[in-house]
């Protein structure tokens, strides 16, 4: 292989999920090409399209993955305690969140927990690579990793989300982004599925179905080519209803077969049991007529007719299997539902969408129509799952919905998340997740302003009303990665060179209130503009009211919505500064 040139990088994408994550890469060298990591670190040669996303704090030190003792008690789901008001029903008394709780080490933070999993993954991609291109080709190389994340997810989540991964390496003089999950989901199937599938015009719903959550979000196509574009319909939506809660409805229908007797097995037993349900009978459930029963090695359990255990397995009855996966099921049908609902009340935007020509006989100011269903994760290719939202999922017009499922949609979160480095952005606009916006003072008005909020602006003596709310965007609106939001301040300093924090408001509300005051208001982060990157000449120097000389400044904050993160920036005389610090509040 040649020595890479200069330009030469590698896209690296990290699919970290709550109950598996996943990791592929591709030289830019060679784009058409790639590759899914599928060697873990483990006793035996152990070979997976992806590894468990669990760590075990032991006396020998950090383990994790596949290379966890089966005897060590592990730490699960700790993804989701980064975003945990997200999650309320995942912490129920026997939830692996629950246990997890119970794990963390004492002085841990779970960010940290995040980050110990994280530098392991990093620390394997790295050797990974290593060994694949050489040493020599990737320390010559240009690191891009691409992150991905729930839709659905906080922005302080998110924020925390991409500490975690700077601490683990994965920003060490290397770059990094965050990708929603379901829109690199989006990416790999709109690349794979066949072409004459999906036109422009055509909208469509992504369920990205997961072992620990499921997110869904919908997309309508703009563009083809030379590059694909795409504009977000609605809000996204998600829920704790991925695989893995089948394997606990697994376990409470054994406990309820057999007593007590299930929680005195053997540990390895029990795993094993588990284990065999989740890699072979859940996987390959369709209910149909020729499954009357499933068995289900139970080691070291005595025959019971009753309990329906027979020569050392456990029988499973087909009425059974429904019971375990229907009301999982269930809430994905309700989301995706939901989501066709929802987008089939939408009409395009021109203003937005003045950038492609609607094929014939398509007006921009139409109502929406879902075509199809993208259907990805690893409970994605569950055939019951398929099955149950071809039957039961209508548009507004009665139609079925056409289900499209990408080759290994296990892994397609990833690969999407390496063709999004490798080819830049697909979703053009964007639904603002919530309303923005800042308090700010106006003159007060005698009548019109309460009392309790006036004041003397100490500068200029004006009185003024505080808590006033200015809002830069509302939740649902339409917003263009490219077009940064733009809001105007002027500010009085002392001194120049101060650092001027600015306090980004948030509210769950398309009609938010006026006042800062209001509970339904939120500080999502504080952005701190530093002062002393801008030129002299661009403050005012004034005097105020009681002679103290004072510096004036206006300046412009850019907010910039990108797929999975909010981007900072100031204006000052046409001049764009990326001089900002940014603390989020959870």
């Amino acid at each position: 292989m040649s020595e890479p040139s200069g330009l030469n990088s590698i896209k690296i994408g990290i699919d970290f999920g709550t109950t598996y994550s996943g990791i592929a890469w591709a030289h830019t060298s060679t784009p058409g090409e790639i590759n899914i990591i599928d060697k873990w670190v483990a006793k035996r040669n152990r070979t997976s399209a992806k590894v468990p996303s669990e760590i075990a704090y032991t006396s020998s030190g950090v383990k994790w993955g596949f290379g966890i003792p089966s005897e060590e008690p592990r730490l699960a789901w700790f993804k989701l305690l980064l975003d945990p008001t997200k999650y309320p029903h995942a912490s129920t008394a026997n939830s692996p969140l629950a246990r997890t709780r119970q794990l963390i080490p004492p002085g841990k933070k779970p960010v940290d927990i995040v980050a110990d999993y994280l530098s392991e993954l990093y620390k394997h991609t790295i050797d990974h690579l290593e060994k694949s291109l050489r040493k020599d080709v990737v320390e010559a190389s240009a690191l891009d990793f691409i992150l991905t994340v729930p839709a659905v997810w906080s922005d302080a989540a998110k924020d925390l989300t991409l500490q975690a991964a700077k601490s683990a390496g994965f920003g060490r003089k290397k770059s990094i982004c965050l990708i929603s999950e379901p829109e690199a989901a989006a990416v790999c199937c709109l690349k794979e599925i066949k072409p004459n599938n999906l036109s422009v015009g055509d909208t469509f719903v992504v369920a990205d179905c997961g072992g620990g959550t499921v997110d869904v979000i919908s997309y309508t196509i703009t563009k083809k080519s030379p590059k694909l574009e795409v504009v977000e319909c609605v809000a996204g939506t998600g829920a704790v209803c991925g695989s893995t809660v089948l394997n606990k409805r697994f376990e409470e229908l054994v406990r309820d077969r057999i007593g007590d007797k299930f929680d005195e097995m053997k540990h390895e037993a029990r795993l094993f049991m588990v284990k065999e349900f989740n890699d072979s009978l859940k996987r390959n459930f369709t209910d149909s007529e020729d499954e009357d029963s499933f068995i289900c090695p139970i080691l070291g359990a005595p025959d019971d007719s009753k309990a329906g255990i027979e020569d050392g397995v456990f029988v499973i009855y087909r009425e059974e299997m429904r019971k375990i996966f229907d009301p999982v099921v269930q809430e994905i049908v309700q989301l995706v539902q939901q989501q066709v609902k929802e987008v089939e009340k939408t009409k395009g935007n021109p203003s937005l969408e003045e950038m492609w020509i609607p094929p014939p006989g398509f007006s921009s100011r139409q109502t929406r129509r879902v075509k199809a269903l993208v259907l990805v994760g690893g409970f994605g290719e569950s055939e019951y799952l398929r099955s149950q939202l071809q039957n039961q999922i209508r548009t507004k017009d009665g139609r079925k919905l056409s289900i499209l499922q990408p080759p290994n949609t296990w892994t397609a979160v990833v690969r999407g998340a390496v063709m999004r480095g490798l080819e830049g952005g697909m979703v053009r606009i964007r639904k603002a997740p919530n309303s923005y916006g800042n308090s700010h003072s106006e003159p007060f008005i005698h009548g019109f302003h309460p009392d309790e909020d006036g004041y003397i602006d100490p500068y200029i003596g004006m009185h003024m009303c505080a808590g006033r709310m200015q809002w830069y965007v509302r939740k649902g609106d339409d917003v263009d990665e490219n077009r940064p939001l733009k809001q105007t301040f002027f500010i009085s300093l002392d001194e120049i060179g101060e650092m001027v924090p600015v306090s980004l408001l948030a509210n769950g509300s398309p009609n938010p209130p006026n006042t800062s005051e209001s509970a339904s208001i939120r500080t999502t982060c504080t952005i701190w503009v530093d002062t002393s990157v801008i030129p002299r000449e661009k403050f005012t120097r004034r005097i105020g009211i009681i002679g103290q000389p004072y510096f004036m400044l206006e300046f412009d904050l850019l907010v910039k919505f990108q797929s999975a993160s909010i981007l900072y920036e100031f204006e000052v005389g046409g001049k764009v500064y990326r001089d900002v610090k940014v603390h989020y509040h959870s």
